[in-house]
């Protein structure tokens, strides 16, 4: 079946679960604004931090990346206390840096040196050379809520995005590929093509029901939507879509809230994550937590033959420039209430997204995988999508 879910209105109960009322799940949370901060536990809300320049205009196309300290060819980022391998940097510099005028006589147009923000209480603010990189991810910061079995832990997938319609309605999930750019499947997100703004993304969420994180999450509201051009709403073939950001994410304040890469090689034979919300069953519930499963992704000739055997029936062909396939193991599946969320393989300590959740027979069954977005084929789209205006 799709990983889909239909409109409509549930309670939230407390033991993390939610019941189902034809199939609709809600993400509540407060009062947002576009880019606005979501408090948790008490914290303060990033606004009242000095920050760096978080919701700044942005070229389309032009990655947002976190600011370089003290003029050094360097990127500077908020990790968990005891996971900087670059250089700690204290959160208010100690020699100035960043903070005076510097009289500078033989350049008429000196650029201004560029404020660091504070990192919350159990980060430290660390630099290393280079570029920011995506597809990183950290220990959960102390006081963390601990996970239950099939839950993920806090902050481990912090490149998923939550999709919320109107009435903060679960409609899906995406991934973020850069401060601008949230990648997800075209069932999800096409009716919404010509009201964008009535769709928002939500990152750094974990528990739906709740706020015992103890990070904020941050809301953003869509400006566009890139639909491929050849998507099939009966087949989902083409089912690969682009959700533009009104503001820039600003990378590198929460390690709960980072991109993933995309994909550089094939995958097949390589066991990966799929995390989300979904339900726990075909028919099953919706899960405040998030949920996250191991599968191992197949080559085309055993999807080909794994579908086949379903009530697809012999005729069917599997299209392997749309779709990967993975899983086929019992009881390990992504569901229905799944669909767009990231398929992702850790390479050298950095996460590329392979697939994205799209569509099954069942859920969870032992010789049947789910079947994903075949995210490498797409590149070209993706690309040429982001640099678009």
């Amino acid at each position: 079946m799709l990983r889909f879910i239909n409109v409509l209105l549930l309670s939230l109960l407390s033991n993390g679960w939610l019941p189902i009322v034809n199939a609709q799940m809600v993400f509540p949370e407060p009062v947002m604004a576009n880019g606005s901060q979501l408090s948790r536990s008490g914290f303060p809300l990033l606004s009242a931090f000095p920050i760096y320049n978080p919701f700044q205009a942005v070229v389309p196309g032009q990655l947002v990346t976190p600011p370089t300290y003290a003029g050094a060819v360097q990127t500077c980022i908020c990790v968990p206390t005891g996971q900087c391998t670059g250089t700690i940097v204290p959160s208010t510099p100690v020699d100035g840096s960043g903070l005076i005028d510097i009289r500078i006589v033989n350049n008429p147009t000196p650029s201004p040196a560029v404020p660091t923000a504070p990192c919350y209480a159990g980060l430290q603010r660390c630099c290393f050379s280079g570029p920011y990189r995506c597809g990183v991810r950290y220990p959960p910061v102390a006081g963390s809520p601990a996970a239950g079995p099939g839950q993920a832990q806090y902050g481990k997938y912090p490149w998923q995005a939550v999709l919320l319609g109107t009435g903060d309605v679960y409609q899906g999930s995406g991934v973020l590929i850069d401060a601008l750019n949230v990648l997800t499947v075209a069932h999800k997100v096409a009716n919404y093509s010509a009201v964008p703004n009535q769709l928002r993304v939500r990152m750094g969420e974990w528990n739906a029901a709740g706020d015992t994180e103890p990070l904020p999450a941050q809301e953003f509201v869509v400006s566009k939507i890139f639909v491929h051009p050849s998507f099939n709403p009966t087949n989902l073939m083409n089912d690969v879509a682009i959700l533009r950001l009104t503001v820039a994410v600003p990378l590198g304040q929460l390690p709960t809230i980072t991109t993933a890469c995309l994909p550089i090689s094939s995958y097949v034979g390589t066991r990966c994550w799929v995390s989300g919300w979904g339900k726990n069953d075909f028919n099953g519930v919706y899960q405040t937590i998030q949920k996250e499963v191991d599968v191992p992704i197949l080559d085309a000739a055993k999807c080909q033959s794994a579908l086949a055997a379903t009530r697809l029936g012999s005729a069917f062909v599997f299209d392997g420039n749309s779709f990967i396939c993975a899983g086929g193991e019992q009881g390990k599946d992504a569901c229905t209430g799944d669909g767009g969320s990231p398929l992702v393989c850790e390479l050298n300590g950095q996460n590329f997204v392979a697939g994205l959740s799209a569509w099954g027979i069942g859920c969870a069954t032992s010789n049947v995988p789910g079947v994903y977005v075949n995210i490498k084929t797409y590149t070209p789209f993706i690309q040429s999508s982001i640099q678009s205006s």
